[in-house]
């Protein structure tokens, strides 16, 4: 598992199931017949691969939020004592500047939120179920992984200063998942994003 933090192996979950599913919807697509139905596979592999993109871009934030934090209060106890003797105006510590810097540098990716993440996986699953045939082996467990999700609750604690995100991360994940509606998508399907093109099966 890559991390002990609950939350990244929830992420970590989330990611793996969406991965596999994309794998099975991809190879769907390239065996469809007919155009309509290669573009339902198609559509949902994008899906499926825009979550566990979402679900890696998460997990980082949480890494380095986690890091910044530490490098934070390192500097705090460092400094603290010699701050209240001599107060003087002093640089912002490198960890505001390293947090600044990936905020500006998330504007031009991909958005990326828990929200997205659940309203992404659940429009997968609702989309999946309603297919004909038997199941993908791993929609099971993404319908399992997300009904644990929506009822865990937040954990208690305020959130320090530097923990945004995970106080996010954490509340989010009481939202009940099916009210996050995602975007309508041309086809009418529900659930489906306007993503940018993913490397997948051709049309």
């Amino acid at each position: 598992m890559i991390g002990a933090d609950p939350r990244s192996e929830m992420l970590f979950e989330m990611g793996q199931c969406a991965y596999r599913l994309g794998k099975v919807f991809g190879a769907e697509a390239e065996r469809a017949e007919t155009h309509e139905r290669r573009m339902e596979f198609f559509h949902l592999f994008d899906r499926c691969f825009f979550a566990a993109r979402m679900s890696v871009a998460l997990e980082l934030r949480l890494r380095r939020e986690a890091r910044a934090e530490g490098r934070a209060q390192a500097h705090e106890r460092e400094t603290g004592e010699h701050e209240a003797a001599d107060p003087i105006e002093r640089d912002a510590p490198e960890t505001e500047r390293f947090i600044e810097t990936e905020a500006d540098r998330e504007r031009d990716r991909e958005p990326v939120s828990l929200p997205m993440l659940l309203a992404t996986l659940n429009g997968v699953a609702a989309d999946a179920s309603a297919l004909p045939g038997p199941e993908p082996a791993a929609l099971p467990s993404l319908r399992e992984l997300l009904a644990r999700v929506k009822a865990e609750p937040a954990p208690p604690g305020r959130p320090s200063p530097g923990g945004a995100l995970r106080a996010r991360l954490a509340g989010s994940a009481t939202t009940p998942a099916f009210a996050l509606a995602s975007p309508p998508h041309p086809s009418g399907r529900r659930g489906a994003l306007s993503l940018r093109r993913a490397t997948g099966p051709p049309r």
